[in-house]
């Protein structure tokens, strides 16, 4: 007849009970992983429609640049008063951007720029120069004299 009954003896050479111990330590982190996963995509759900708003800011403005360039000859008049957009502020050259619908505006005679701000520390530049090709770039200051030193990328 067998034994069945377990003792803690030196010399007993009955198999040790297993445990699920790993299966737990690999499932609780699996599951904590996903749901840092989710919290980080919910937290930035909203960055994508910003980005969408600031750079359609800065098309919008550099339309109207474009078209006062096309009347005038030249983007002088497409500075902060010069340009007229429902929707959206323009400010001088030196006056920093703080939100998506003000766009701070650099123009002078063949060089055109303007800055806005996505969220804090972030900003979008557009750049049209001499030629009339467009630049674009990113950085933390929101001016539209930073933009027109700093936009040189083909794409933002």
């Amino acid at each position: 007849m067998i034994d069945d009954r377990r003792t803690d003896e030196p010399g007993d050479d009955l198999a040790s009970p297993r445990t699920n111990r790993g299966f737990w330590t690999v499932a609780g982190t699996m599951a904590l992983v996903s749901i840092v996963v989710v919290v980080a995509i919910v937290a930035n759900l909203g960055m994508k429609d910003t980005i969408a708003h600031a750079q359609h800011s800065l098309l919008m403005v550099r339309s109207a640049a474009q078209s006062i360039r096309t009347e005038t000859g030249s983007y002088e008049a497409a500075g902060a008063t010069g340009l007229a957009l429902a929707d959206i502020e323009a400010l001088g050259p030196d006056e920093a951007s703080t939100g998506l619908d003000e766009v701070s505006v650099y123009a002078a005679t063949s060089t055109w720029a303007a800055a806005v701000q996505a969220r804090t520390g972030a900003c979008f530049y557009l750049r049209i120069d001499s030629s009339g090709a467009t630049t674009y770039g990113s950085g933390t200051v929101c001016t539209g004299r930073e933009a027109e030193r700093l936009a040189a990328d083909s794409g933002w």
